[in-house]
């Protein structure tokens, strides 16, 4: 947890260490699916159960009929599924070969294929040409990437008057993180992960016109208790008060849909 704080991997000088990192962690996630794959378990329902935040995130994405969409880090293709389920054309990458391949089977397993193309390519240098995209978009994918680069590419991709929305998890405070440590959990973060900062959302703020963050997971991160899971839409609405209510509360939350506009 503590070296998830400012991951130096993610540094501009040790990029290449951490994509060859980032790629066998993400090679290797892949292959438990498409060892044994199947279909049902990546099958599109529109009416899905899911937390409140992915709720807020996809609900952005309702009008993207007819639009460009880049799907950045796209891993297994739920979002460009999603996207492309609403009339999107979705282009998605990611640097792991095999998250491509299984993003590929999920898009065709769907009824899709015709409406994905899926490249192997880093967010820190896209090879599309400037304003080629009406959204840029992203689930976890921010916090694996240097956020100067990362920022610098997706605002020279992304059309004029064109969005970028992602959901991202966020380190409140440098102490909160050594707070955690002390209560240990499994890590499912890859070598190269690590949440977003606020120096980090500022810097990628600059990149664009006008940005929103709304803030996830305060009282909401309980629900991982047992005996306090059932209860976990209520804390959203818990924590949805609070950050209305309180505003400075918000410094406390763990995660975020980012929405910046061009």
């Amino acid at each position: 947890m503590r070296r998830l704080y400012r991951n130096p991997l993610k540094q501009e000088e040790h990029l290449p260490i951490k994509d060859r990192l980032e790629r066998e962690f993400y090679d290797i996630e892949a292959d438990k699916y498409l060892d044994a794959y199947d279909p049902e378990r990546f099958r599109y329902d529109e009416h899905e159960d899911m937390p409140a935040m992915h709720r807020h995130f996809y609900s952005l994405l309702k009008n993207v009929s007819g639009k460009s969409v880049l799907d950045i880090c796209n891993g297994h293709g739920i979002a460009s599924i999603r996207c492309a389920k609403h009339g999107a054309c979705v282009v998605g990458i990611d640097l792991s070969p095999r998250m491509i391949e299984l993003a590929g089977k999920n898009a065709a397993s769907n009824g899709v294929a015709d409406r994905i193309g899926l490249a192997r390519m880093s967010v820190h240098a896209i090879g599309f040409e400037d304003d080629s995209f009406d959204y840029v978009i992203g689930v976890g994918a921010l916090h694996h990437l240097n956020t100067k680069l990362a920022g610098r590419e997706i605002s020279r991709v992304l059309k004029p008057g064109g969005t970028a929305i992602f959901l991202e998890p966020m380190i409140p405070f440098g102490w909160m993180i050594y707070l955690r440590s002390l209560f240990p959990q499994k890590c499912f973060e890859s070598p190269g992960g690590g949440g977003l900062t606020r120096a980090d959302i500022e810097l990628l703020g600059s990149y664009f016109g006008e940005s929103v963050r709304t803030p996830y997971l305060f009282l909401r991160k309980l629900a991982r208790l047992p005996l306090i899971s059932r209860y976990a839409d209520r804390l959203d609405g818990v924590d949805a008060g609070l950050a209305r209510t309180f505003p400075f509360l918000t410094r406390l939350y763990w995660a975020a849909v980012l929405e910046f506009r061009k």
